[in-house]
This record gives structure tokens, sequence and C-alpha cells, in this order.
């Protein structure tokens, strides 16, 4: 059988899904029911500027628009990060901050800002997430009705997914791919008979042996810093090394500015050496990603 490249680690995420027939047959997968049919979509930069120099940029794994103007963000996250509920809300108006330009006079607009959607698929447990696709949006608490339409957060949680031979929903199969892409063995063979376009060439563009010398490096790159992330969240080290980090980054501020900055550096370098990549110190320490590429 054919190796294939697992979707969870950060490489496989970006190269398989930056395709838009892929992302069309996902995205009518997962927002089912919900939303209008999507027909198009456009990748967007994934780099979002800072809005002033006191506050953070973001940086997206994948970012698209679709014909209707809706603006949707695909996060991939495989180990838990703490109020990671925060982070996602903060990523949401991230967006919503870039549809409101400054100045804006609210009685001249002809149309609200275009609806802003999140989908974060979770490769770890989420102690607060219960079903397989968890839906959130603004609501009127004592009436359950939705009070404004315009964000929406999807969390698909794989290890709550159960495999359903009996369900034929695209959304079924494409959470089934997804889980267990990297494991082919693992996919019930129906998958192919019941797969749309969209998913089956997601499948055909997985084929490890289909890559360049260059790409087949970033992947076994980006599959090493997965698995030990994997290994450092399943032994608690990611919350010590992340503790550790602050301590060591607040007693170097203690000790004098020289002496932090020569800490830090030390921190960088030994995160480096373990396999992280920039943007994980970067998320990690809270220092500005163009702060640790210089370091």
């Amino acid at each position: 059988m054919a190796k294939y490249i697992d979707l969870r680690c950060d490489f496989g995420f970006k190269y398989c899904m930056n395709d838009e027939v892929i992302m069309k047959s996902f995205l009518n997968a997962i927002l089912d029911g919900d939303f209008d049919k999507i027909t198009s979509v456009k990748f967007e930069n994934v780099e979002m500027p800072r809005p002033n120099k006191r506050q953070r940029g973001v940086t997206f794994d994948l970012h698209c628009t679709t014909q209707m103007g809706d603006t949707i963000l695909i996060e991939m996250q495989n180990s838990s990060q703490k109020f990671f509920k925060t982070r996602a809300n903060y990523y949401i108006q991230s967006l919503i901050q870039k549809h409101i330009s400054r100045g804006l006079k609210w009685e001249k607009m002809k149309s609200d800002i275009p609806r802003v959607i999140g989908i974060f698929i979770m490769g770890e447990k989420m102690e607060e997430l219960e079903t397989v696709i968890t839906r959130t949006g603004e609501c009127d608490l004592d009436t359950g009705k939705e009070f404004w339409d315009r964000q929406r957060k999807y969390f698909v949680s794989l290890p709550k997914f159960q495999w359903d031979r009996n369900n034929n929903s695209l959304k079924n199969l494409w959470i089934e791919t997804f889980k267990n892409l990297g494991n082919m063995e693992n996919i019930d063979p129906s998958v192919y008979e019941r797969a749309d376009e969209g998913l089956l060439r997601l499948i055909e563009k997985a084929k490890v042996a289909a890559l360049t010398d260059e790409e087949f490096y970033q992947y076994e790159s980006s599959m090493k810093r997965l698995e030990d992330e994997i290994d450092m969240e399943e032994h608690g080290y990611m919350r010590g090394v992340e503790d550790g980090i602050k301590q060591g980054i607040e007693q170097g501020i203690i000790q004098g500015r020289a002496e932090g900055e020569t800490k830090v550096q030390q921190i960088v370098a030994n995160l480096r050496q373990v396999g992280f990549s920039n943007e994980k110190i970067a998320e990690i320490t809270k220092i500005p990603l163009e702060n640790i590429v210089k370091l």
C-alpha cells in the first residue's frame, strides 16, 4: 500500500489543503446545513500584520474567502494550549478588525461585514469538547437564538470521532480521512467508493512518493516536530517547558536586560535544537516572530 501524508503535521496540512477543489469539498462537508454551498474559494495571505507596535501579529495555518465574501480560517491544533478558546476568539477578532477600516463611518455602510468563520481541527483531546463537532456563535442566552451571525467557530475533535460505515455523509468521510490518512490501513475502503472529487484529489495529492526531494525533507522534518510535540504532550513536558521559559525570562529581566537577553537566546537555541519551529517558539515565549528570527 502506498504511503500517504499525515494531515496532522504542519507541512502535510498546508501542502494538501492549499488547493481550491480540495478546500471546497472540505468546507462544504464541515459547514453542511449551516451555510449555502461554497462554489469557489480564494486563498488569502496567512500573515496578519500587527495593528500597532504594541500588539502581536497573527499567522494562520490557512485563510480563504468564498464567493459570498465570507472569510474562513482553518487551524490544525495538535497539542493542548492554555486558554485555547480565548486564542480562537483572538483569531476571529483579528479578521473582523481587518474588515473594519480605520475611520469607518457606520452610517455609510451598505451592509454588515462579511461573516468570519473559524474551523479548528483538534488532533488532541480538549476536555470541553463533548462531541465530534462543537459549533459556537453569539446567541441570546435566554432564548438560545442566534443574536449576531457574523462570526461562528467550529471545533472538530478527531479523538472523539468514531467511524460509522452506515453514515454516507461527506462530513463522515472527511473526518475519517483527516484522522487516519497518515495510516491508510486504518481507513475503511468504502471511503474511496463514496468520496467526491475533492476528497479523491486529496488522497491522490497526499501520496508521499509524489513529493519532490525538497518537499519530502520538509515533510519528514514536520513529522518529527509533530512526533516530538505529541511525545512531550503525553509526558507533560510541554507545560514544564512553557513554565521554565517564563521563569527564565522573568529571572533574566530581574538580573538585568543584557543577562536576560542572553538567557532568552539560549532558550530559543535549545528549543530549535529539539525541533521547534520559529512560529512555535514565538507562540510559547510570546516573543514577536520577527525577533525570534533575528536571534
